[in-house]
């Protein structure tokens, strides 16, 4: 057998392992196919499943046949006694649930077991064009994407190949008549009440009796438009992935989504987290957003989503609020942030929980306060200086890390506490009024205002006077209580920074 890699060159691998049943189908792809590929060492790899009595025993008994007639070395797998896993033992036509995902799995795995073994570098099997339509209008049945429509593929990254994946049934038939060549025929694959089997001998004929024999020809033709559509939709993706994604890592600085190697998957362990622009991403087509999603869940996360979470995901990004999420599966969220997109790992925004445990302090001087259950903290500091002007007050709190309060108006002891949900905050330049409530905004309010993710918004540290009014969130505003004015003579220099 000679398969062309995509250059036109011939492969250097000459050794295939071949399934053959001793269906029609793979007894014409050993003597219709292989055989007449010069230079090719070939493998014969069967698995009697003894479900069919005698049945089974005659299936492989054939294959040994043909194998030995070509000189072709053939493996044999027997299951033991009959006794299939999760089934009833030795009964013909009496298949457990599950029969076909199981044995499908069992043949899979003795097929590269085989492989492996002899050293063969492609496995080939004898699905036909008559599959590949059942196979789609299985797929459509399914509410299957673009990527599943294309239905069987002609070559994996496994190493499977499907040489006569454009071979009709009924010409295999015809060539195996005309030269008298024995095969078996699996009674099974008349047991309508396996959904193949179903599509195969109730469904197609009724299609067939309505619309002619080309109908199959014209559902195999809208397969391959659909190969070709997602084999575009999967370059443009790498392409958008490239530009737009980024990923971080603990805190690092970003970079390209694609520069990461596509076998390395990002783990929880990691922290990583991969990011992208709503605005840049609900511009495009929704079948192509949808690729990048499935592209950066299959390549980056290890996960594999259907189509209905690929359009709840696609949804959330484009249309849903600033701080909307879904689950996107092992552990993973895709969340908003405003103007951002992200799949972030663990815990994260309404699951997360305090974890600043609230400490006060009765003098000046620095504090670790440790935060997390995993260790790590922040530092409050807290300094007593003299007079400080307001301009120079202002400097300071530029970097959003500090703030200057007139100590003489502070009500001591100081708390550092975990923001809550609920909590309020007279902002600083409102006048408190004759009531205290008077001038007070929620804090939930402020962060929305000031777009502060939802991750990021409760649990961080805030800074409380001994009647437990906020006088600063640090890395968002302070207060008015306690401002530094022209009659200031003591000032209290309150910092917050994370501890090394």
């Amino acid at each position: 057998m000679t398969v062309m890699t995509p250059e036109g060159k011939e492969p250097k691998h000459r050794v295939v392992v071949a399934a053959v049943s001793g269906g029609p189908d793979s007894v014409y792809l050993l003597l219709g196919k292989l055989a007449r590929e010069k230079g090719t060492k070939v493998v014969v790899g069967h698995v009697n499943y003894a479900t069919r009595g005698k049945d089974s025993l005659k299936d492989q008994i054939l294959v040994e046949y043909i194998g030995k007639r070509l000189g072709y070395k053939t493996d044999i797998l027997v299951m033991d006694s009959g006794i299939f896993p999760g089934g009833r033992a030795g009964i013909p036509g009496r298949f457990p649930t599950g029969f076909e995902k199981k044995a499908r799995e069992i043949r899979y795995r003795f097929l590269r077991d085989l492989s492996g073994k002899i050293g063969a570098e492609v496995i080939v099997l004898a699905h036909t064009a008559d599959d590949q339509v059942e196979t789609i209008l299985m797929r459509v049945f399914e509410g299957a994407g673009i990527g599943g429509l294309k239905g069987i593929p002609r070559e994996t990254g496994d190493g499977i190949v499907r040489p006569i994946l454009d071979v009709w049934k009924e010409d295999i038939l015809n060539y195996l008549k005309i030269r008298k060549i024995p095969y078996r025929i699996d009674r099974s694959n008349f047991d309508t009440r396996f959904e193949r089997n179903w599509v195969r001998n109730v469904l197609l004929p009724l299609l067939v009796k309505r619309y002619g024999k080309a109908v199959k020809k014209r559902i195999f033709t809208l397969g391959e438009r659909f190969r070709e559509l997602d084999d575009y939709l999967e370059a443009e993706a790498g392409r958008w992935i490239g530009r737009n994604v980024k990923m971080s890592f603990g805190g690092k600085a970003n970079r390209s989504a694609e520069s990461h190697p596509r076998n390395e998957r990002l783990g929880q362990d990691k922290k990583g987290v991969v990011v992208f622009r709503r605005k840049t991403y609900s511009a495009l087509p929704a079948v192509l957003r949808v690729k990048i999603l499935q592209r950066i869940c299959f390549d980056r996360l290890g996960v594999a989503p259907n189509e209905r979470l690929l359009k709840a995901m696609d949804g959330n990004v484009a249309n849903g609020g600033p701080s909307a999420r879904v689950n996107a599966g092992k552990g993973w969220k895709l969340a908003n942030r405003y103007e951002e997109a992200l799949f972030v790992p663990g815990e994260n925004g309404r699951d997360r929980k305090p974890t600043v445990p609230p400490i006060r302090f009765d003098t000046p001087g620095e504090y670790e306060i440790p935060v997390g259950p995993k260790g790590g903290g922040v530092k409050f500091v807290w300094e007593a200086k003299g007079k400080i002007t307001a301009a120079q007050a202002k400097r300071l709190a530029a970097k959003a890390d500090a703030e200057v309060f007139d100590a003489a108006g502070l009500k001591l002891p100081l708390m550092v506490r975990p923001l809550r949900a609920g909590d309020r905050i007279r902002p600083f330049g409102r006048d408190a009024g004759r009531n205290a409530r008077d001038g007070e905004k929620k804090v939930k309010e402020i962060l929305i205002d000031r777009k502060i993710p939802r991750d990021d918004r409760w649990g961080r540290p805030v800074v409380c006077d001994a009647e437990g009014a906020i006088l600063w969130i640090p890395g968002v505003l302070r207060s008015a209580h306690a401002p530094v004015t022209p009659e200031t003579r003591k000032t209290a220099l309150l910092r917050i920074r994370a501890a090394k």
